[in-house]
């Protein structure tokens, strides 16, 4: 009897050791591949719940600040739902769109030491890394192109996602080896991460060409100027310093050839293409959906139409004109935007409290972790302006995984930073 038990209760460990890693492989197939990413999830949760200790790992999980505000982000979904089930008798509960939100308390679960949040952290960080070295091998001409660039040359560069997800991931895996750089003492290692960050920034500016990435890498190159040059000098000196930067800056964007082509010449152009023929273009597609999706928030300012009901809404705002098809999107590429169509300034007042609550939170962590998730913060918050993370899989997945694995506070932020960087170089 006492054999059998032994048995099963090494059988369990076993399966609790199984899912942490299946939570580390989740974090290293999130930029690769979407199919892997969902084995990877499901294979976390069936391990999880077969695994040693069930309801104590759980409910230490749903403690945690970032697991509870995920579930508080997907009950405020789920009234949504109930509102367009009120509205229309359905219920919009399908995909990973409400269910994401889960994650955190998932993968809490099983990563219960701020070592295996880094080891996750760690996964995600070599195959993004692995992807930056294809594309850049791509551009160089040592790897052939993928073979949908011939009918869509945006695709240049990029090995295994589209444009802009690439581009954020890059944008993250540069945050994370500057954070590394900073917090190491070592020289030849600060020199690695560094060149590491440079060679995303060089591929983000001059080879992968997303506009998106180039609107984000503003201000998150803002913030590294300021983490480096000017926290902690007085104040009068670090804005005279901050004021030269930003014309520093905006010299840059203006005369580097690829930012300034497609930032500020293309936009321009295709703006104006869309005030005087409305063409369909990026930009133009951006403005009518911005334009069509204020209607429909004046007609339901406080609690929005209810989720997953932007799209109908929109798609019969332009039924009949020029161009309908060209038009027609899932979201409006602009996250506040369809959380007030969706869920209303209610929605969106809930949703700002926690983004300040997670804020909050990453204050204080120690370093690197403080500056990797505050740029994690900006990239989604910056990206969030021209594009709908939340509506796209893959960055979805992208950032309730990374914030999955934001480390506990359980000791002193100097100390829990410091046991993060030998972790790493270990």
């Amino acid at each position: 009897m006492n054999t059998h038990a032994s048995r099963l209760t090494r059988m369990r460990d076993a399966m609790s050791a199984a899912g942490r890693w299946c939570a580390v492989a989740s974090l290293f197939v999130v930029p690769l591949n979407k199919p892997a990413t969902n084995v990877a999830i499901g294979l976390t949760l069936i391990f999880s719940l077969l695994g040693t200790d069930v309801r104590r790992r759980w409910l230490a999980a749903a403690r945690h600040p970032v697991a509870q505000g995920a579930l508080l982000w997907w009950a405020v979904l789920m009234l949504s739902a109930l509102h367009t089930w009120y509205a229309t008798s359905t219920l919009p509960l399908g995909g990973s769109f409400v269910w994401a939100c889960w994650y955190p308390l998932v993968l809490g679960s099983l990563l219960q030491t701020s070592s295996w949040r880094r080891r996750a952290l760690v996964a995600f960080a070599l195959a993004v890394g692995l992807v930056l070295l294809i594309s850049c091998g791509m551009d160089l001409g040592l790897i052939s192109q993928r073979s949908l660039v011939h009918s869509d040359p945006t695709m240049r560069n990029t090995v295994f996602k589209e444009y802009t997800q690439q581009g954020v991931a890059f944008l993250v895996f540069g945050s994370m080896a500057m954070a590394m750089a900073i917090s190491t003492r070592s020289t030849n290692r600060r020199i690695l991460y560094s060149a590491a960050a440079l060679l995303a920034l060089c591929n983000i500016v001059w080879m992968l060409e997303s506009r998106t990435a180039y609107v984000t890498l503003i201000p998150l190159l803002g913030y590294w100027v300021w983490r480096i040059f000017l926290k902690g000098r007085p104040i009068l000196r670090s804005a005279m310093i901050s004021c030269a930067l930003a014309v520093a800056a905006l010299a840059i964007v203006w005369f580097t050839p690829p930012v300034r082509e497609r930032l500020v010449v293309s936009v321009t152009h295709e703006a104006e293409l869309y005030a005087s023929q409305r063409t369909p273009t990026s930009t133009g597609i951006r403005l009518e959906l911005w334009r069509r999706t204020l209607p429909i928030i004046a007609a339901a300012p406080v609690f929005g139409h209810g989720l997953e009901q932007w799209a109908p809404l929109y798609r019969r705002s332009i039924e009949g004109l020029p161009n309908f098809k060209a038009f027609l999107m899932g979201h409006p590429h602009q996250e506040m935007l369809l959380i007030v169509a969706e869920q209303g300034f209610a929605g969106l007042l809930v949703y700002l409290l926690l983004l300040i609550a997670l804020a909050r939170y990453t204050a204080r962590l120690g370093q690197p972790e403080r500056d990797i998730y505050a740029c994690i913060m900006l990239i989604y918050l910056t990206a969030g302006l021209v594009n709908c993370l939340w509506d796209d899989f893959s960055h979805r997945h992208l950032f309730i995984l990374l914030l999955a694995c934001i480390p506990l506070i359980e000791r002193p932020a100097s100390r829990q930073g410091a046991a993060m960087t030998n972790t790493l170089h270990s």
